[in-house]
């Protein structure tokens, strides 16, 4: 080859091979470093409101979405992932069950491509739904707010947590907005009665990687609203990463990591909502906890 061509070759090189690996492999993010919440808050929190906190964790596995690795995390590769839409049922002996998400319809799994949606589980999500306490939505996206038509027009969303704090909003559980990011997007803190703990990320951290390794989704695949997104993105993920240094045995429930959650049992229980809404009187559906928009 003559030195022209080989010129030539790393120019090419360069144009086409640093503009991939910034749009697709790189996941820095200037800037980024974790915010200043602690374990100690969240426990104080979880302990703040008198009661009895949840005895049980249960989930519904409701199907499956396929997506390129590098729009979960950057420098995954254009491989694909398969992930888990799931639904969860924390139990409370006696008393209406609190949901964390709330599945899909029918009708926008299949609109979204949702794999090997299972139909009879969603059903059972719904019947939770109608007489659960509180509905917790870590995003306000159809595959997690469920059927919405299931929800009391009495229903009452959660305040406006003012200036993105923590709150408790039962025994044992803590909402946390995740400020600056869109579709009103939370975490969910729980400890349940015998101390086991669950930190139920959203979609800031998808699969365990973006927490792991700080990697959010990549460049070409990125929300560009705002501009300073992708550092609050990889800001929350080394908070989750450090918060799981502080609590090391404390589960942390990725928004939609393909494998199996340790600690979860599988499958809501079986008209125990119904028996306890009746039971304790409760209005079905009183409450939805999703952000407000403030």
């Amino acid at each position: 080859m003559t030195p022209r061509f080989n010129l030539l070759l790393l120019i090419l090189l360069l144009l086409v091979g640093v503009p991939l690996y910034w749009f697709q492999f790189d996941s820095s993010a200037p800037g980024a470093k974790p915010l200043p919440l602690t374990m100690s808050r969240l426990r104080e929190l979880a302990g703040s409101i008198p009661g009895e906190a949840p005895h049980e964790l249960r989930q519904e596995v409701l199907g499956y979405r396929s997506v390129l690795y590098n729009r979960i995390a950057a420098g995954s590769g254009l491989r694909p992932i398969r992930l888990a839409v799931r639904a969860f049922e924390l139990v409370v002996p006696g008393q209406p069950p609190i949901l964390i998400d709330a599945g899909t319809t029918p009708a926008e799994a299949r609109e979204r491509d949702l794999q090997d949606f299972d139909f009879a589980a969603q059903q059972r999500v719904d019947r939770s739904a109608q007489g659960a306490a509180l509905k917790l939505l870590l995003l306000d996206r159809p595959l997690h707010r469920g059927n919405t038509a299931l929800t009391s027009p009495a229903a009452a969303a959660l305040p406006d947590l003012g200036g993105g704090e923590p709150r408790a909003v039962a025994p044992g559980i803590v909402a946390i907005p995740l400020e600056g990011m869109p579709d009103r997007a939370m975490m969910v803190y729980t400890r349940l009665a015998d101390g086991r703990e669950f930190l139920f990320t959203g979609d800031v951290a998808t699969v365990d990687a973006n927490w792991l390794d700080a990697r959010p989704p990549a460049r070409t695949f990125a929300t560009l609203a705002k501009a300073d997104e992708r550092r609050l993105t990889v800001s929350w993920l080394k908070t989750i990463k450090a918060l799981k240094r502080a609590a090391p045995t404390m589960i942390i429930v990725a928004g939609h990591e393909p494998r199996d959650v340790p600690g979860i049992a599988s499958g809501f229980a079986k008209d125990r909502s119904q028996s306890a809404g009746q039971a304790t009187g409760h209005v079905p559906g009183d409450h939805v906890f999703a952000r407000s928009n403030g």
